[in-house]
């Protein structure tokens, strides 16, 4: 996958086939989820945490935006689909323009994707990796998730925005 910022503002990904297809069937897990919260429910507490500990006010809360919440993800879901219909295909990859006002849906779907991901395959660290048998069942979303963190990445730095370089020790140190 290639990542580079258009003139225009936009991020354009150079998608190989298989990554596009992997992208593609993502949109209607999301949106499974979205439709039965009843499904997976530590899923669901994940992509919508509480705001609050006091019943009450958490209550007010999903009252005033808990629709907002949901709409914003299944706009995401719109923008993912939308873009990946309208990429300009090649024998090898497929050309994904995703234009500045998309590009947050595009992030916040990835990101959410990630979190189910995340969430279903129990990752809890970053060393999670370190004791996978070769043959582990789960392999398939393990990879799907290894990816989107990578396209995450490429987002981020597609977007202009400065990253800063950390590694875990710069995340884990205590002042």
């Amino acid at each position: 996958m290639r990542t580079r910022r258009g003139s225009d503002g936009s991020v354009v990904l150079s998608l190989p086939w298989i990554e596009t297809m992997a992208l593609r069937s993502l949109p209607d897990r999301l949106r499974h989820l979205l439709a039965d919260p009843g499904s997976n429910a530590a899923v669901i507490r994940r992509l919508f945490p509480r705001a609050h500990a006091d019943e009450e006010e958490e209550a007010e809360y999903r009252r005033l935006v808990g629709d907002e919440l949901l709409r914003r993800r299944q706009d995401s879901i719109d923008a993912i689909e939308e873009a990946l219909a309208e990429g300009e295909a090649h024998r090898t990859h497929l050309d994904v323009t995703i234009p500045p006002e998309r590009y947050e849906l595009w992030l916040g779907f990835v990101n959410d994707m990630r979190l189910i991901l995340g969430t279903e395959l129990d990752i809890r660290d970053e060393d999670w990796e370190r004791d996978l048998p070769p043959d582990d069942p789960r392999a398939p979303d393990i990879a799907l998730f290894q990816f989107l963190g990578w396209l995450e990445h490429n987002l981020l730095e597609a977007s202009g925005v400065p990253m800063p370089d950390l590694s875990p020790e710069d995340i884990h140190r205590k002042e």
